[in-house]
Order: structure tokens, then C-alpha cells, then sequence
């Protein structure tokens, strides 16, 4: 995809979600939980995404020396690895990871239904940032515990509502 069609997708789904925050501040305070618990970190999401794409894209322009350069950088990245002969292996890499994906998605689902929202996150990001995206510990446990403050914050000081 041309960077300048990924910045434009990113800066749809932003407006989209500003448009979820704008009408899910029109419900009343119970029935709004849904669409500010899905919108809000959507949005925060997509302005992250669309911020760090403008400065990707900005500074490949500033390093650009002709045209092909920009080009070539985006086709560096979108790059797949070189197939090799014969039949590959049942799980490539790729797949390895979706379904890796998918296996901590279900996890967390699991156990916020077990546990709660506000025991599960903080776990699950601690777990998962430290071991399946191989951050630093204080990493971890810095974005783990200041999501979860803001997720109370939000939703128990702000909204009022039970997670």
C-alpha cells in the first residue's frame, strides 16, 4: 500500500472514531459504556498510528534523494521473505505469530470473564508485552500499570460505570 493511501486510511478510522466518542456521549450513563469502552481506545490508537505514519512518512521524504528512494524504503518493508523450493514448512513464521495472536486474544477474553477487567489487564499486558513482544521489564509494568490507572480513571472516576 502507498504511504500516502496508508495515512489516509489511518486518518478515516481516526474520524470514524471520533465520531463513535462524539455519539456515545449522547447515551445515558449505562448505556454509553459500550461504545466509549470501544471508541475511546480506538481512537487513542488510531492518532498514535496516524502520528507515527506522518513522521515515517515526513522523514523518508526529508532522506528522500530522488523518488525511487521513498519507493524502494516501502518496498523494504512490505517486503515477504523469499520463498524457497519445494513444499514449506506446515506453519510458516506468519502464520506462527497470527495464531499466536489469536491464542492470547482468547486468553484475555477468558480472563476478564473469569476475573474481572481491572485483575486481567493489567496481567495480560504485563505478560504479554514482556514475553510475546519482548519488552523490558520496567516497560512492562510501566504501560501495564498506567493503562490500567487511566482505565479506572475513565471508566469507575469518570463514567461511573462497572467494568
Amino acid at each position: 500500500m502507498k504511504q500516502a493511501e496508508e495515512i489516509g486510511f489511518a486518518a478515516v478510522l481516526f474520524i470514524i472514531f471520533a465520531v463513535f466518542v462524539g455519539l456515545g456521549w449522547g447515551y445515558n450513563a449505562t448505556a454509553r459504556i459500550v461504545p466509549l469502552t470501544v471508541s475511546i481506545p480506538g481512537l487513542a490508537i488510531s492518532a498514535i498510528h496516524l502520528a507515527r505514519l506522518a513522521l515515517r512518512w515526513r522523514s523518508a521524504a526529508a532522506g528522500a534523494a530522488s523518488p525511487e528512494t521513498g519507493r524502494e524504503l516501502l518496498e523494504a518493508v512490505d517486503a515477504e521473505p523469499a520463498q524457497t523450493e519445494g513444499p514449506g514448512p506446515f506453519l510458516t513464521p506468519r502464520t506462527r505469530k497470527m495464531l499466536g495472536m489469536w491464542a492470547w486474544i482468547i486468553v484475555l477474553a477468558a480472563g476478564i470473564d473469569l476475573f474481572g477487567f481491572l485483575v486481567t489487564t493489567p496481567c495480560f499486558l504485563l505478560t504479554f508485552m514482556r514475553f510475546f513482544a519482548k519488552r523490558s521489564w520496567a516497560q512492562s509494568v510501566g504501560v501495564a500499570a498506567s493503562f490500567t490507572v487511566c482505565m479506572y480513571l475513565i471508566f469507575y472516576v469518570g463514567l461511573k460505570a462497572q467494568l
